[in-house]
């Protein structure tokens, strides 16, 4: 993997307004340039089915042959084989049962990336393997493999929570692409119209949103005053569409008394100065982080802000400095 796409992956995955496609559009389409099928077909849909797949297929492999070496009894991956039975019948498009496929491989290698067990040190050689191929599937390569060389096991374990994220990804990178060659849409979407789709399940994955109107009364206050704090960046809001939502999370209630999640403002602070945006914010706090074995949104809720911003530096590359 050439520099450029290290250093990108070392800001792991950001939504910003100003970029023209989705970060999961940007990822995939990186990951289909560098296929060794190139020419295999025509559909870029294809292409990406085959780089999802080729890197799971291989990795499921390695582990296979990782417990084998370390003569694992109690867990065995299956023949990559699937029965009809468990197709979606609700999914239109010719690609279906090859995505099926894919993403139930996908929820085989997340088991055996979770599985614990004693390896001997080929058997781990060769479960390391696979930890490298996968990590190429998530933005977050970088902060996977710099955990996997001091702590393996919580290496693992994030990276399958990552899988995870990245299968998700994978199908609605996969249906939208279908969707526009199938021509099952009378009109593409545009670039504001997903990114509108997208932002709205990352806020619904967060606890869901509230306007200002809203908060302000929460809060017992005004709300041209939360507007303030809001552009100050001592309460997280955000532009969706055209208006103003502030995630419920920030939201603490204690004693009947609501206010907002301490530390917010030096983790904007960040975000903003980064030119990541706040919607790469929204997702940095709901994700678990590799340095943090948790979310930033509960280290924050805990009182840990210092640990917070630490990792909000390395999620933007600034330790790197």
């Amino acid at each position: 993997m050439d520099r450029g796409l290290e250093k990108w992956a070392g800001h792991q995955l950001r939504l910003n307004h100003h970029w023209a496609d989705s970060e999961e559009f940007r990822h995939w389409n990186m990951r289909v340039r560098e296929t060794l099928l190139p020419d295999v077909s025509a559909s870029p849909t294809l292409k990406l089915v085959f780089v999802f797949n080729s890197r799971l297929h291989s990795a499921a492999l390695l582990m296979g042959a990782a417990f084998h070496e370390a003569s694992v009894s109690d867990f065995e991956l299956p023949r990559h084989q699937r029965s009809s039975v468990h197709r979606v019948k609700t999914r239109r498009n010719w690609y279906s049962h090859i995505v099926d496929d894919c993403l139930a491989r996908s929820r085989e290698v997340r088991q055996a990336l979770l599985h614990r067990w004693t390896p001997t040190p080929r058997a781990e050689q060769l479960a390391i393997d696979a930890f490298v191929l996968l990590t190429e599937l998530t933005p977050a390569r970088t902060e996977l493999l710099r955990l996997c060389q001091y702590d393996r096991p919580r290496a693992f374990s994030e990276l399958a929570k990552h899988i995870d994220l990245a299968a998700d990804q994978f199908q609605l990178s996969a249906d939208l692409l279908a969707e526009v060659e199938g021509g099952t849409s009378a009109i593409e979407l545009s670039d504001d119209q997903r990114f509108l789709n997208i932002s709205t399940a990352l806020l619904d994955r967060s606890g869901g949103g509230v306007s200002l109107t809203e908060g302000a009364k929460m809060l017992g206050t005004t709300r041209q005053a939360l507007h303030k704090r809001v552009k100050l960046g001592s309460a997280f809001g955000l532009m969706h569409g055209s208006e103003i939502v502030l995630p419920k999370f920030q939201f603490i209630t204690v004693d009947n008394d609501t206010r907002l999640l301490e530390g917010l403002a030096k983790v904007t602070k960040l975000f903003d100065d980064s030119g990541a945006g706040r919607w790469s914010m929204l997702q940095f706090l709901i994700d678990t982080d590799p340095n943090l074995a948790d979310t930033p949104q509960r280290i924050l809720a805990g009182g840990r802000v210092d640990e917070v911003v630490t990792a909000a530096k390395a999620y933007l590359g600034m330790d790197e400095a």
